[in-house]
């Protein structure tokens, strides 16, 4: 296991993002009934900041509605329309937060405690000497509340909470076409009994049809805010959420994950390049351009997400929807988790039993890990969850059955 230096956390205002573009994607909000529309994905209002993001897809996107707290203190928060998750940014002990929601007619819930997720985040242009700790961060479940309310340790303080109302998907699911080409690799690779694994795998469910509102990646003259870089395939980590393992709704939860990381977060779109439901549903993850290769550019490199902090660059993440500290994932998460990295691993000529050198491009430094792994491989973290971690050998050993 690998221990890196943090950069340190950002104070409030540093934690604002630039006031064009908090002003965009305000322009492009509408007001929830009896909230006001304030700077909707600011940090310096004077109260919530409430939006109804709606991008170039207009009325094809899911309603997705939010009211943002700075320092949100001890007081009850009421929304005007119901819950999907509140995302929590917190310095101080990883579990000195507590919360609890509550109904429509504002009757409370028990209780829960909240605990951070794995450090994720973008690479700095030089990682620094001196260790420091990053602020926690969790997307807590709300199953259609209407408030919540916080309790905190002492020495925690709250920097964010964001209410998230993901909406609903209105149509059906389009997916990518298997074995997508490119010029650098063949979109297929022998595979056991002479059948042939594909990029993308069938069934992947585009960005479009998650209900990813585009307009969250840009400012206000319509650049990318965290602009999409490309290296060469290094590596493949995968990741948990660690949120609920028997979600009814996936797509909601990763337009909810898609806010908190691209807005919330201030890192412009979502952290991961792939995720997978408990049913074995993948979906796109970071945005990689028009050229129809989910994660890829036209010349085969990978897009950097921001899902391993100091190693994120020519790092495939994968983050499997649940908690997986104690519950394995189903038989049908890890076949298509097997069918997922076998498929990168022959594209990128990756041996998922292997272990690889990898060369940080922002920093120079080297370190050893595995061709595919998990993110405590690479840094100090419970991600992906013991019973997933435990799991990866098995994976491993499918994924390179798949590749021969």
């Amino acid at each position: 296991m690998v221990n890196n230096t943090y950069p340190r956390p950002r104070t409030q205002a540093e934690r604002g993002l630039p006031a064009s573009r908090r002003r965009f994607l305000a322009a492009l909000g509408t007001a929830t009934a009896g909230v006001p529309l304030l700077a909707a994905c600011g940090t310096d209002a004077g109260g919530p900041a409430a939006s109804d993001h709606r991008g170039s897809m207009g009325d094809a996107l899911p309603r997705v509605r939010v009211s943002q707290e700075a320092s949100p203190g001890h007081e009850v928060k009421r929304t005007s329309f119901p819950i999907t998750a509140v995302g929590l940014t917190w310095t101080g002990s990883p579990r000195g937060v507590r919360l609890r929601l509550f109904d429509r007619s504002g009757k409370p819930g028990a209780w829960q405690n909240v605990t951070a997720g794995c450090p994720c985040g973008k690479d700095t242009e030089t990682l620094r000497a001196k260790s420091t700790t990053p602020p926690n961060r969790a997307l807590v479940p709300a199953h259609g509340s209407y408030g919540y309310q916080l309790d905190v340790d002492a020495g925690v303080k709250v920097i964010e909470a964001i209410a998230i109302d993901a909406g609903h998907l209105g149509r059906k699911r389009r997916t990518a076409p298997s074995g997508t080409p490119s010029k650098s690799a063949p979109a297929t690779a022998p595979g056991a009994s002479g059948s042939a694994v594909a990029f993308p795998p069938p069934g992947l469910v585009l960005r479009a049809d998650w209900g990813a509102d585009e307009a969250k990646r840009l400012t206000a003259d319509g650049r990318e805010s965290s602009p999409t870089r490309f290296t060469r395939v290094q590596a493949i980590t995968v990741h948990h959420t660690a949120t609920p393992v028997d979600d009814p709704d996936p797509a909601a939860t990763v337009r909810a994950i898609y806010e908190q990381h691209a807005v919330s977060n201030d890192w412009g779109d979502i952290g991961y390049n792939f995720l997978i439901d408990r049913q074995g549903v993948i979906y796109e993850g970071r945005y990689s351009g028009t050229d129809g290769i989910p994660a890829h550019n036209a010349d085969g490199e990978v897009v950097t997400g921001f899902h391993t902090f100091g190693f994120n660059p020519g790092n495939i993440g994968i983050a499997l929807l649940g908690d997986l500290g104690k519950q394995k994932p189903s038989s049908r998460m890890r076949d298509s988790l097997v069918r997922l990295t076998a498929s990168l691993a022959a594209r990128h000529e990756l041996d998922p039993l292997a272990g690889v050198t990898y060369l940080s491009p922002t920093s120079g430094k080297t370190t050893d890990g595995p061709a595919l792994g998990g993110h405590r491989d690479w840094t100090s973290t419970e991600c992906p969850g013991s019973a997933a971690y435990l799991d990866l050998p098995d994976v491993r050993e499918r994924a390179a059955q798949l590749t021969r």
